[in-house]
């Protein structure tokens, strides 16, 4: 964790006060940001999660650290004591994030007349709105982003610089969507014709539930017919693509460099790690677990962890155990040539 400063300013025991934690040590302790343990750094703040930092919470130069009651005790300027130390220093540490953009419009952005933009909100430069857009209160839209024609967006959401949201989008309240990212382009969609491929008019749009996260450089397509749905409460990381007709369960994880195919539904809280591929037409139930790279072409309807394809190792037991699986089916045909002079059955 990169340490971090900012210009707001915070005494322990103010903090202490308003997220419920008790305080030991000097509540009149300033902090200006978050720091790691190690090193730490006079003014900032840092978590540690179980007894086993003890020393490391010691040795910090951190002049405020959230521990667990078991390091109550610890010596430190100053603690806050919480039974959920990582969660409680996620909720604290953002009081130090950086303010929306205050109301208003940027120089050089655009907004159609037909357009219903909250007085509350702000849109950044060179930014465009397009007809009959609804924008809510408090929405922030960053600088060269553009919102095409019949678009809502909630209340509280924040879109990053360059954001495209194309026609027929819906966007929940508290909705945030990372720079560069893409929602409502065009499903690949195509059927075969006499003169080759044709393209299948996508018509569908794309609905976000409320709480939702969409990193930077995702791209969600919209449905063909159908929309495609995220769900309430669904994070998803940077570099995400998830195509027409999907439905993405409530509260459902998805890590970077994932790719969903058309058609697919993921169920509610389920996790899928980095670099995982999802074919198309496949169910997963919920709360299931996909660990990284793994490839998912069928569906799977039993809560539980998934994995495939092989860990890295060493580059000449790859080659070797490659070497075997290409000679499986020759493996397998002396096998059986054995079993059939032996009379042994290949049965389990």
């Amino acid at each position: 964790m990169a340490d971090s400063t900012t210009s707001k300013q915070y005494r322990a025991r103010e903090l202490a006060d308003r997220f419920g934690l008790d305080c030991t040590g000097d509540g009149d302790v300033t902090v200006d940001g978050v720091c790691a343990l190690t090193p730490g750094r006079r003014r900032g703040l840092g978590f540690a999660e179980s007894a086993r930092q003890r020393a490391l919470v010691a040795a910090s130069q951190a002049s405020l650290v959230i521990v667990p009651p078991e390091l109550a005790d610890v010596e430190s300027p100053a603690l806050l004591i919480s039974d959920t130390p990582r969660l409680t220093f996620a909720r604290v540490a953002a009081v130090f994030e950086r303010p929306l953009p205050s109301a208003g419009m940027g120089p050089g952005a655009v907004v159609a007349a037909s357009a219903d933009v909250s007085a509350s909100a702000s849109i950044g430069a060179n930014a465009v709105v397009g007809e009959r857009v609804v924008i809510g209160e408090r929405v922030a839209i960053g600088a060269g982003s553009v919102i095409d024609d019949d678009v809502e967006i909630g209340a509280d959401s924040v879109l990053g610089t360059c954001v495209a949201v194309r026609a027929n989008t819906r966007l929940g309240c508290r909705v945030r969507i990372g720079s560069g990212a893409v929602l409502g382009e065009r499903g690949f969609g195509l059927v075969p014709g006499a003169a080759g491929l044709e393209p299948v008019p996508q018509l569908g749009g794309v609905r976000i539930g409320d709480d939702v996260e969409i990193g930077a450089n995702s791209t969600i397509d919209r449905g063909a017919i159908d929309d495609t749905v995220v769900c309430r409460g669904a994070k998803i990381d940077n570099q995400v693509h998830i195509a027409h007709n999907c439905l993405i369960g409530e509260h459902t994880v998805i890590a970077g460099c994932t790719g969903i195919a058309g058609s697919s539904r993921i169920g509610a809280r389920c996790m899928i790690g980095g670099g995982v591929g999802i074919g198309d037409h496949v169910t997963i139930a919920d709360g299931v677990i996909i660990t990284a790279a793994s490839q998912v072409p069928k569906d799977i309807a039993v809560e539980g962890v998934y994995s495939s394809t092989f860990r890295a190792m060493p580059a000449r037991s790859w080659r070797k155990r490659l070497a075997l699986f290409r000679a499986l089916d020759r493996i397998e045909a002396r096998l059986r040539r054995v079993e059939t002079t032996h009379g042994i059955s290949g049965d389990p």
